[in-house]
């Protein structure tokens, strides 16, 4: 049979298929994302998204209906003619931006992405999260809150399909001079000394602005004479937070989860604890979880077969799950490795130590929290956008008002699940417990 045969017995199948209403035939989909992190809990695991879409189309679809997602390298920059990734991506590869990207859920939207990202500080954590994300969660069980970010998107013309594909667990909260919370033999300066400090901070919205909120509040009760703490953005010129620390651009920053600090922090000759940010802050109150976005042109998904994009969508949620427990699974052999960075050394200044906030200051960034979540839904700067920030808040807070009175009580004292595990030999379950 000739190749002309060939395509026009395709066109007379695919014609038939259409006439009948049958489903359209399997095409190899290939699309070219731009990655936004190489982070040690982020970019290993979008490369294993692809991976494992691929694999699952061949294997369900059959060879000729493979969906192939490859990254571009280098990393390219966002044309600043679009402004953001959204516009970019929105724009398509054909026209100067991209088919897809890999980024984060805050870059979904300036104004309310960071509750697709991770959440909101003191709020639900990542298995709550997920009931708002995938469960019928938003006006009365009419749509997902999965449902309602496509909704907003499209409503806003943003040409874009968005499908969240990585989870991770909760963040380190800070690497600093002094610890906010007491010590072993040190005691705390707690959120008045903390806030007080001339130190420059890397601490991303919304974390920096609860915690600027915070110390406003202090200094508006006459609790204390002035704020003394700043905030940028990003290091300048794109180096790395250690240096910055070590030539005094710095003070202090949160980064992420202790596997990506140990890729990221300790991967030189110097890290936090050489430069002397040694006390290692806890819980992660600004960010519980990480979610991170698979963004996909319209048309791009739309080139997609009913069963491609089902796929597609069942791989994404299956990934969230299980990258967030690979990245889970390897959080406290990273975080003991942290602490123990510097014991070979016989130097105790540069030791990492393990620091909490206190209850009463995390009741404060609680209710500063509060305070910037309200302030934000009447902040007329952020024109048509904060209509729809408030339309997600209000389905967030819906959605916990719903379910608090479970959550607060469901779990066991965390400081008491793994008391005194121990095998019949005796050897805990924990570090320093009943060993023989």
């Amino acid at each position: 049979m000739t190749r002309i045969h060939t395509i026009a017995r395709a066109a007379t199948a695919a014609l038939l298929a259409a006439a009948l209403g049958l489903p359209a035939a399997a095409h190899a989909i290939d699309v070219k994302f731009r990655s936004f992190s190489g982070s040690a809990s982020m970019g290993p695991e979008a490369d294993a998204f692809a991976a494992k879409l691929l694999e699952a189309s061949r294997t369900i679809i059959g060879p000729g209906g493979e969906i192939n997602f490859s990254k571009i390298t280098p990393l390219p920059a966002i044309p600043a003619k679009f402004g953001d990734i959204v516009t970019a991506v929105g724009a398509g590869a054909a026209n100067g931006g991209f088919d897809a990207a890999y980024n984060s859920g805050s870059e979904l939207n300036k104004a309310w992405g960071f509750i697709y990202n991770s959440g909101v500080p003191f709020g639900p954590n990542f298995d709550e999260h997920l009931g708002f994300l995938y469960g019928k969660s938003v006006d009365g069980g009419l749509m997902t809150g999965l449902q309602l970010i496509q909704s907003i998107l499209d409503l806003n013309s943003r040409n874009v399909v968005v499908v969240p594909i990585v989870g991770s667990s909760e963040q380190l909260s800070g690497y600093f001079f002094k610890p906010v919370g007491d010590a072993p033999g040190v005691r705390g300066i707690g959120l008045e000394g903390f806030c007080q400090e001339a130190w420059k901070l890397r601490y991303l919205p919304p974390g920096e602005n609860v915690l600027g909120g915070a110390c406003d509040e202090l200094v508006a009760r006459g609790v204390i004479p002035a704020k003394k703490i700043s905030f940028i953005a990003a290091i300048p010129g794109g180096g790395s937070l250690v240096n910055a620390v070590k030539i005094g651009q710095l003070q202090g920053f949160e980064f992420a989860t202790p596997i990506d600090d140990i890729s990221q922090l300790f991967n030189t000759a110097d890290n936090p604890g050489t430069v002397g940010v040694r006390y290692v802050h806890l819980p992660g109150w600004q960010q519980q979880f990480l979610i991170t976005w698979m963004i996909i042109n319209k048309q791009v998904w739309s080139s997609m077969t009913a069963a491609q994009q089902a796929l597609l969508q069942t791989v994404a949620r299956d990934h969230v799950i299980s990258s967030y427990g690979e990245n889970m699974r390897k959080q406290g052999a990273a975080l003991k490795t942290i602490l123990a960075a510097n014991k070979a050394d016989a130097n105790p200044d540069n030791d990492l130590v393990l620091v909490e906030w206190s209850k009463k200051d995390q009741a404060r960034l609680r209710a500063a929290t509060i305070a910037f979540l309200n302030a934000r839904a009447a902040d007329t700067s952020l024109g048509a956008d904060r209509a729809d920030f408030v339309r997600v808040l209000e389905a967030y807070r819906s959605y916990v008002r719903s379910n608090d009175v479970y959550w607060d009580d469901r779990g066991v004292n965390v400081n008491a699940r793994f008391d005194d595990w121990a095998n019949d030999l005796g050897y805990g379950w924990e570090d320093g417990k009943i060993k023989k």
